[in-house]
């Protein structure tokens, strides 16, 4: 494990990677690790000052909803941190094409929260106008480029959108899957603009585009009661925990190394798009985001050609850096006819298993969901089988309490599960959401000795590196 000074985003991290010593040398091996990234608070202040942030509260509710709704709204602005500047949206703004509208401040485009400001914007609340029954409400696309244009006038550190939504307003056309619809194209607009949580009312709404917009924008998904003013306090209380808005992961490997992919596990799973630059062709840097105190779990993935390596030594392959924390990936050839361990063995790989479980774990509870929704019986008994077994190996006690609201586990060691001859379909949307809220494994910890530097170009190397990865010479 290594660790630096603090950066200045406030935040000192330590990086490990755990990965099968032991690998066998292909001209095209692949090679798995496990990634952890532990950050931790610096400095005398464990929450952002508010008048860093700027949030865009978005109120997306049908008429018959309305006016419960903004008496929620009212409580919420009321509750609001004392600096945060602020905007709230609602209802369509008149002109006809089903934009949103403005609902406050009443003057200009953000207002700063104070005594005073907080009580006429609780004043206000009501002024949300129903969408007319004879023309569309805001979509969700329509929500993101009304937040985007405001945030483009309030660049601060933290810039986030809290849609509070019952789902009526998405268009079934819209389908987050496919890459040309407007909720895609906004998404993509919007990355690296802002974030989004999502508030889930009542239990008519499709996860799939919900959680498309907080994978997309780096947010959260979850339901919310009809007086959801303590859940968007909530929201707020972990944005100023944010010390980094955005920060890289940065894999720089061999030139022999090719096809780097990197996927955050945990708490949140998602693919990560690597950026290179054509003077670091083998430096990969792939965008994080909101980044607090706590650890991340992350997924690596490479292709090596080692047929001109070295064989039985120890080849650094890549380093992982975070922060100005630096880890080694160090794997040894095997000579022919050695057969490659199970990992755990203490030849490093103990962890990597468990991350790939809870992968197919989540990945299954999932489908299982989605086979609910609508009915197909015997697909969500096969899935959930496979979460519950999963869920056993390596103790993930949630995703049983989660199965259990919707079948009955018959044999959890096993995987035998059985749904009833009816679902509650509210439950099962929610159940989606949950499996993406994030929940972290408690894996045993792994570490590696400290960076050095080359003698020759100063480059960090592994403890237990023999060759430095950037200009070779023998370390």
């Amino acid at each position: 494990m290594a660790a630096s000074a603090p950066p200045p985003t406030g935040l000192a991290f330590a990086v490990s990677v755990d990965v099968r010593r032991d690998q066998q040398p292909h001209h095209d091996s692949r090679i798995d690790a496990h990634v952890r990234v532990r950050a931790t608070g610096t400095g005398p202040r464990d929450l952002r000052p508010a008048d860093e942030l700027a949030v865009v509260i978005a109120l997306d509710v049908a008429p018959a909803h309305l006016r419960a709704a903004a008496t929620a709204l009212a409580a919420t602005l009321r509750a609001l941190p004392d600096g945060l500047s602020f905007a709230v949206l609602g209802g369509t703004d008149g002109t006809g094409d089903g934009s949103p509208a403005r609902c406050y401040p009443l003057r200009g485009d953000w207002a700063l929260a104070g005594t005073d400001e907080k009580r006429r914007a609780a004043f206000s609340a009501g002024r949300v106008a129903p969408t007319p029954d004879d023309r569309p409400r805001p979509g969700y696309g329509a929500w993101l480029v009304a937040a985007r244009a405001l945030f483009a006038r309030r660049p601060l550190p933290v810039r986030h959108l809290i849609l509070v939504t019952d789902g009526g307003g998405h268009d079934p056309a819209g389908e987050p899957d496919r890459e040309d619809t407007a909720l895609t194209a906004a998404i993509a607009a919007c990355e690296g603009a802002f974030g989004v949580d999502v508030l889930a009312l009542g239990r008519d709404w499709d996860p799939a585009p919900l959680l498309a917009l907080t994978e997309g924008l780096h947010g959260t998904a979850g339901t919310a009661p009809d007086r959801f003013a303590p859940a968007v306090t909530g929201v707020l209380r972990r944005l100023r925990r944010v010390r980094s808005p955005e920060l890289p992961v940065t894999v720089t490997a061999r030139p022999t190394v090719t096809g780097v992919a990197l996927g955050e596990s945990l708490p949140r799973q998602h693919s990560l798009v690597p950026v290179t630059a054509p003077d670091h062709p083998h430096r990969y840097d792939f965008a994080t985001h909101q980044w607090e105190p706590g650890a991340r779990d992350y997924l690596l993935s490479l292709r090596a050609d080692a047929s001109t390596d070295p064989l039985g030594v120890l080849l650094q392959l890549a380093t992982v850096s975070v922060g100005g924390a630096t880890a080694p990936l160090v794997v040894r050839w095997l000579p022919p006819g050695v057969a490659v361990g199970a990992g755990g063995t203490g030849g490093g790989g103990g962890t990597l298993d468990a991350m790939n479980a809870a992968t197919r774990m989540r990945t299954a509870l999932d489908r299982g969901y989605a086979a609910l929704d609508p009915m197909s019986r015997d697909e969500a008994e096969r899935q959930f089988g496979v979460a519950v077994r999963l869920a056993h190996e390596i103790g993930a006690a949630w995703v049983l309490d989660d199965v259990r609201k919707v079948a009955d586990i018959v044999d959890g060691a096993r995987g035998l599960v059985r749904v009833g001859p009816t679902v509650d379909r509210g439950t099962v949307r929610e159940g989606r959401l949950h499996v993406a809220s994030g929940h972290l494994l408690d894996l045993p910890a792994h570490t590696a000795g400290p960076p050095v530097k080359c003698p020759g170009c100063r480059h960090l190397a592994g403890q237990g590196a023999r060759y430095c990865i950037a200009c070779g010479r023998s370390l």
